[in-house]
């Protein structure tokens, strides 16, 4: 598998419940100076429901262990809500989430003109940010958050897990 796409991919009533949690102006984000090692400007925020093998939210229970089932993933590695700031920087440095086998898992909460490039025998594929649509691929595959240039910020759901037998 290189990489799959699910479009409306969560029932669309949980979906909902779901971003209005993440999308709400008191959801608890934290700022990171930079996405990936390589570049230290790349400031953008961001939420763990799920790392270092415990869960960090009460939110992990009733909104991120149905995904994780609807993904059939064996075992969670990180679960992240990240905010991408557009005014920032354009995209960030090429990266792997983890440099062991295992998946990496994009569930876009809103629309705009930016999301995810993965690179693919050496050529970029882009993925354009839709609501409720789910990017899974290998996390062997160099890729990069794509900023909007209409939209002012670009949400997005980030798993990290293993799966041999999962979509």
């Amino acid at each position: 598998m290189k990489h799959r796409i699910y479009k409306k991919f969560l029932k669309l009533e949980f979906f909902e419940k779901l971003k209005n949690v993440i999308l709400d102006d008191d959801f608890p984000w934290r700022r990171r100076e930079h996405m990936t090692l390589n570049n230290k400007d790349e400031m953008y925020f961001t939420y763990n429901f799920y790392n270092n093998m415990i869960p960090e939210s009460s939110w992990y229970g009733p909104y991120i262990i149905p995904i994780l089932k609807e993904l059939k993933a064996l075992a969670p590695i990180q679960v992240r809500a990240n905010m991408t700031i557009s005014k920032l920087y354009k995209a960030s440095s090429w990266h792997h989430d983890y440099f062991f086998k295992c998946k990496t898992a994009i569930l876009y909460l809103n629309d705009c003109d930016g999301g995810t490039e993965l690179k693919i025998n050496n050529k970029p594929i882009f993925i354009k940010a839709v609501a409720n649509k789910m990017l899974v691929f290998d996390t062997s595959i160099f890729h990069r958050a794509i900023t909007s240039k209409k939209e002012p910020l670009r949400y997005v759901l980030n798993f990290n897990y293993f799966s041999p037998g999962g979509i």
